[in-house]
């Protein structure tokens, strides 16, 4: 029931966590799925842009006077179109650097001053960068554009409103292309130059920017530019083939205007990965050619639907606040690892295949976390508060348990939590019986029932220690004789090795010596599957294991009598045994009550300590003689072992010569037993 709460606690903070992932307080974790991706994006070089910086001032404002000459020097070296990233709202103060710009333009452009093209000049474009600004009237606050000056819009193509909607740390990561009423620059621009747009999906849906690098560390040779900039003094100096058939952007050169972030100078993904602060913040006029590239190439990135994030977030919550409340911790741990893993290998793969970013940063870095952390700490509650105050019936448990296992046994049921309903399950198990030869002739001659009781206790405390040795569960003593069982109440796969070695190192400890008179221990071991559990009544139970292979064992231990053996096993024992054991198969026998023969064998013992005796093989080639209803190579047969076992002779052996002595019924090597 803990457990359960816990579960449902787990998911639903994990999916609060998510969806405030969402919002704004989660921007700094939701934005790192759009971060985070560029880590893996290696160095390229755009072909189709081209960016000229401006480097020389007049005052407080770039220097206008050389913009014609630089244009004429851009058309000569074969520059497609030239885009202005900087704003010209002010006429010059002498009219004729204006005058001779806008002459310029309309070189460049190839066009007369009524716009008519002019024979044998190549067609280009120039556009012009619009400003916009905000103030008060009448108590409202309006916008308003900042146009080029009169002049100057009379010359270019077109102008459009160059903006940027920047985040934490001027961060720019959105692909503005304009407001309701004017297209951004760059969307004009890509327009004009072949970019598959269309006004009504201007707007929508909202675009995002797919930068085409970092920008360059100053110093590092080896690092190819992503975009391709030059000085206007070395423009002028002469690079025509660098130029050719290029969109180019003039701008400010980095840091001109005032080193300030957010001025001209701004932040982009590859600044939150860059923990030593090397790299240099993008300038205004990269930003906008990277925004120009990918209207043109058609490879903005998009973001994932409000209900697509939603969905996740609340299937994420369910997933991990539900795993990570029923997984161990350590297994808990590699598994968020392995989440987090394959939660940022898509990412990457939306992001650089399908130019998709979805948030999965809040389920890798808030859900799983707190998931785990929850899951972990919940668990350690539960398990060490909690379960330490163990109840009273699981005291009495414990208690009752003392008897059956080992301390070892009885510590490992108790991390388990003493987890054993009312009533039984079936489970597959080995069993022993044991029962001390003539002990009730014994009590009535030595008659005094202390000193009996007492060598019993002694005697049970020898056998019972091998059985616990071998983590085997006693599961009552009757009389004299005891029932052990190996696979219950905990499960063992060696149960039936393990029994048979407790049955064996039992019979070399099992003495039982009372006024002179010692007894020998008989002991049946079988495996089979029987129902084990708290078996009784609801005020007084058991536990116990019920079934047809139990009466087995007990019969198995009946026919030592029979045979003059100490251990005798069942096939379903002999053939888990690995082949550590020596045995003998004694024979088949069809007991009352059952259909099928049982074959029966002896333990004979360990191979690591005991050679295999002689006459073991003679023994197996008797039986085979009575499987074929050969009698009188098998009456040869047992009468060899007999003699090669000396004087105390062969059990088995005399038991068949007697039967075929007496000509009893054997049948291809099955004796049909009329007594229990």
């Amino acid at each position: 029931m803990l457990r359960l709460v816990a579960s449902v606690l787990g998911i639903g903070l994990a999916i609060t966590v998510g969806l405030l992932g969402l919002g704004r307080v989660g921007d700094s974790v939701r934005y790192l799925s759009y971060d985070l991706p560029y880590v893996t994006f290696s160095d390229t070089s755009a072909d189709e842009v081209v960016i000229v910086y401006l480097d020389k001032l007049d005052g407080e404002y770039l220097d206008r006077s050389q913009q014609a000459a630089l244009l004429d020097e851009l058309g000569k070296a074969g520059a497609r179109a030239v885009v202005y990233d900087l704003i010209f709202d002010r006429p010059s103060e002498d009219p004729s650097v204006d005058e001779a710009f806008a002459a310029a333009m309309l070189r460049f452009r190839g066009v007369d001053e009524d716009w008519n093209p002019i024979e044998g000049e190549t067609r280009r474009h120039v556009f012009l960068a619009c400003g916009r600004e905000s103030y008060e009237q009448a108590g409202v606050i309006v916008e308003r554009l900042i146009p080029p000056n009169d002049q100057l819009i009379g010359a270019a193509d077109d102008f459009g409103i160059v903006t940027f909607v920047t985040g934490k740390n001027f961060t720019v990561r959105e692909l503005v292309t304009g407001t309701p009423d004017e297209p951004s620059l760059t969307w004009k621009a890509a327009e004009v130059l072949g970019g598959e747009l269309t006004e009504q999906d201007r707007l929508q849906p909202k675009r995002w920017l797919n930068y085409a690098g970092p920008p360059r560390r100053a110093g590092v040779t080896k690092q190819a530019p992503a975009i391709l900039s030059l000085g206007a003094a070395e423009v002028m100096g002469g690079v025509p083939s660098l130029l050719r058939d290029k969109i180019v952007v003039v701008g400010a050169r980095p840091g001109i205007v005032g080193e300030e972030l957010g001025l001209d100078l701004f932040s982009t993904p590859f600044h939150r990965l860059d923990v030593k602060g090397e790299l240099p913040y993008m300038s205004g006029p990269e930003v906008q050619a990277n925004g120009l590239l990918n209207l043109l190439r058609q490879n903005w990135l998009i973001r994932s639907s409000e209900r697509f994030d939603t969905l996740l977030v609340i299937f994420a919550g369910v997933l991990v606040g539900l795993l990570f409340s029923c997984v161990r911790p350590l297994y808990a741990l590699i598994l968020a690892v392995m989440c987090v893993a394959a939660l940022a290998a898509s990412g990457v793969i939306s992001m650089t295949q399908s130019n998709v970013w979805f948030p999965w940063s809040v389920v890798a870095f808030l859900q799983v976390p707190v998931s785990l952390g929850w899951g972990t700490g919940s668990r350690y509650y539960i398990e060490r508060f909690f379960r330490v105050r163990i109840s009273k019936e699981q005291e009495q448990l414990k208690e009752a348990f003392k008897k059956y296992l080992s301390p070892q046994m009885l510590d490992k049921l108790s991390e388990d939590g003493f987890k054993m309903k009312f009533g039984g399950e079936k489970v597959e198990a080995a069993m022993i019986f044991t029962d001390l030869e003539s002990f009730t002739n014994m009590c009535e001659r030595v008659g005094d029932a202390e000193r009996i009781v007492e060598a019993l206790s002694d005697y049970f405390e020898r056998t019972t220690t091998h059985i616990f040795e071998y983590d085997g569960v006693v599961i009552k003593f009757i009389g004299d004789a005891i029932f052990a069982a190996w696979g219950a109440p905990i499960v063992d796969p060696q149960s039936s090795l393990n029994a048979a070695k407790a049955a064996w190192y039992l019979s070399k400890d099992d003495t039982l010596a009372v006024e002179g008179v010692t007894l020998k221990t008989r002991i049946g071991v079988h495996f089979g599957e029987v129902v084990a559990g708290n078996i009784g009544s609801r005020q007084r139970v058991d536990y116990t294991m019920i079934g047809d292979p139990v009466n087995v064992a007990a019969r198995l231990e009946g026919l030592n009598k029979m045979f003059g053996t100490r251990i005798l096993i069942s096939e379903e024992i002999e053939s888990r045994l690995d082949s550590e054991f020596h045995t003998r198969k004694v024979g088949r026998f069809r007991v009352k009550g059952r259909r099928e023969p049982t074959a029966v064998f002896e333990l004979v013992g360990p191979v690591s300590e005991i050679e295999k005796p002689a006459w073991v093989d003679p023994y197996a080639l008797g039986i085979a003689a009575l499987d074929s209803n050969n009698f009188e190579e098998a009456r040869r047969r047992f009468e060899e072992v007999d003699r090669m076992r000396g004087e105390t002779g062969d059990g088995p052996s005399r038991f068949y010569l007697r039967l075929l002595e007496k000509g009893e019924p054997i049948s291809h090597g099955v004796y049909d037993m009329t007594k229990k």
